[in-house]
C-alpha cells in the first residue's frame, strides 16, 4: 500500500486554500499511475480504467485520463471532501473527449451518513473538440458534510480531465447557500426553420454554447479543408473511421447532437466557417427539424438557407449535401416527411459546386423496414457497421469532388 504524505508547502501547490472546500492534486501533478486524491470510482454500469496520463494534458505534466474499457460505459472518477454546509465556492476544470460519448464535472454533495444530496453539473466537453473549460459557483447544502469533484464518462469513449481549482464563490449574482442553484432559461424558439438559433441542453445549460466556442476555436486555427456539419449523426461518426479517413485529409467533425437547421445557421452565422479557406463542406441536416413540429416546406427552406450561408462564407469550397436518413419503422409518418425533403433538395445539385447524394436506400430492406444491424437499439442513431455503409457509399463521389478543381 502506497502513502502520501502532503506537508504544508505542498498545500498551496495542490490547491487548498483556508476558507474554502479542500482539493488535492488538481493540476494531477502528484502521482504514478493515478493522481493522487482520484481513486474513488463509481461504475453505473460498463467498465472504466482511471489512469494518469502524462502524454496529454491541459497543462503539464499531466492529466487525469478515464476511459472505457470493452464498448460503452458509464462511470466516473472522483475525489472526496470533507465540508462545511453553507459554504459558496467557485470551480473550474478542463476537460476534453474522444471516442462516441461525451465527458462531464461536477459536484455532488452528500449529508453526513454519505446520503447524496445535490448534483451541480459545471461543464461537459463532446467528443472530438479540443480541451473545453467548465466553470460554476456551487452552493453547498447546508445539511452537506462531504462533497466529490465528479470526472464522469458516458458512451464509449476516453476523456482527460485537468486543472481543476477553487477560488471564492459569489462570481456571478450573490446567493445564500440555501437558494436554488443558478437557473438559466432556454433560449427563445427559433419563429421557422430558416432562421438562426441557439441550440440547448436543459441539463447542461452551458454546454451548447461552449461546445460551439470549441468549434469556432478550432476554425481559427486554421489547416482545415473538409467540414463535417450536421447532428448527431455527423457528431457520432466511428473514430476508428474517422482517424482512418478523414484525419488524413485535414478534416474536422462539427455535428452538434440535436441541432436543425435553425443551430446549424446559428453556428455558421457565429464563426464556425470563419478563418479558413475549405475544399470541401459536407452537410447532412433535417431529421432534428420534425421535433419542433417543422413541416417538410420549411425544413427545406431551412436546408436552402444553410447552402446559401455556407457559399457565403465559403465561396471556394465544393459542397456536398448528404439526403436525411430513413429512422423508425416504415409506417411512421416522419418518413413520407424525409422522402419529400430529399426529392427537394436533391434539386439543389448543380452538378458542379453543388452536388447531393441520397444513400438512405442501403438502410433498408427490400419492403421498406430498416436494415437493423445498420441502427442502434433506438433506431435512429447509427452502428459502426452504419457508418461503414455511409463511408462506403459516399467515397466515389467525395473522392471526385476533392480531386476535380
Amino acid at each position: 500500500m502506497k502513502f502520501l504524505i502532503v506537508t504544508t508547502a505542498m498545500l498551496f501547490a495542490i490547491g487548498v486554500r483556508a476558507g474554502l472546500p479542500p482539493l488535492q492534486n488538481g493540476d494531477m501533478t502528484i502521482g504514478t499511475e493515478r493522481p493522487a486524491g482520484w481513486g474513488n470510482q463509481w461504475i453505473a454500469s460498463g467498465k472504466i480504467s482511471v489512469a494518469r496520463d502524462a502524454t496529454i494534458f491541459h497543462s503539464a505534466p499531466a492529466s487525469l485520463r478515464v476511459a472505457s474499457e470493452e464498448g460503452k460505459a458509464h462511470g466516473q472518477a472522483q475525489q472526496n471532501v470533507d465540508v462545511k454546509g453553507g459554504e459558496i465556492f467557485h470551480i473550474e476544470a478542463w476537460l476534453k473527449c474522444q471516442g462516441v460519448g461525451q465527458a462531464l464535472f461536477g459536484v455532488q454533495s452528500y449529508d453526513a451518513n454519505w446520503k447524496g444530496l445535490e448534483f451541480v453539473p459545471v461543464g461537459n466537453a463532446l467528443a472530438g473538440l479540443d480541451w473545453q473549460r467548465a466553470s460554476a459557483d456551487v452552493a453547498v447544502p447546508a445539511n452537506a458534510a462531504h462533497i466529490g469533484y465528479i470526472c464522469m464518462i458516458e458512451g464509449n469513449c476516453m476523456a482527460w480531465f485537468d486543472d481543476v481549482a477553487i477560488s471564492e464563490g459569489g462570481l456571478g449574482a450573490p446567493r445564500t447557500a440555501s437558494s436554488p442553484q443558478e437557473k438559466i432559461e432556454p433560449p427563445p424558439k427559433a419563429p421557422n426553420a430558416w432562421t438562426p438559433a441557439e441550440g440547448f441542453w436543459k441539463d447542461f445549460p452551458k454546454a451548447w454554447r461552449q461546445t460551439v466556442q470549441g468549434q469556432v476555436d478550432r476554425a481559427k486555427k486554421g489547416g482545415i479543408d473538409i467540414v463535417f456539419i450536421g447532428d448527431s449523426l455527423t457528431q457520432g461518426w466511428d473514430k476508428e473511421l474517422w482517424t482512418s479517413k478523414f484525419e488524413p485529409l485535414r478534416a474536422v467533425n462539427f455535428g452538434i447532437g440535436g441541432d436543425g437547421t435553425p443551430q446549424v445557421l446559428w453556428r455558421i452565422e457565429h464563426g464556425i466557417l470563419d478563418g479558413f479557406d475549405a475544399k470541401l463542406v459536407v452537410m447532412m441536416i433535417g431529421i432534428n427539424n420534425t421535433w419542433p413540429g417543422y413541416k417538410a416546406p420549411a425544413t427545406i427552406k431551412g436546408i436552402e438557407t444553410c447552402i446559401a450561408a455556407i457559399r457565403a462564407k465559403q465561396p471556394k469550397a465544393k459542397i456536398l449535401l448528404l439526403g436525411v436518413l430513413p429512422i423508425f419503422d416504415k409506417d411512421d409518418s416522419v418518413r413520407g416527411m424525409i422522402r419529400e425533403i430529399n426529392d427537394s433538395i436533391a434539386k439543389l445539385d448543380d452538378g458542379k459546386t453543388i452536388r447531393f447524394l441520397d444513400f438512405g436506400g442501403k438502410f433498408l430492406q427490400p419492403d421498406g423496414s430498416r436494415r437493423a444491424e445498420l441502427y442502434k437499439a433506438d433506431r435512429l442513431h447509427l452502428s459502426v457497421a452504419g457508418y461503414k455503409v455511409w463511408a462506403a457509399e459516399m467515397e466515389p463521389l467525395f473522392k471526385n469532388m476533392m480531386e476535380t478543381k
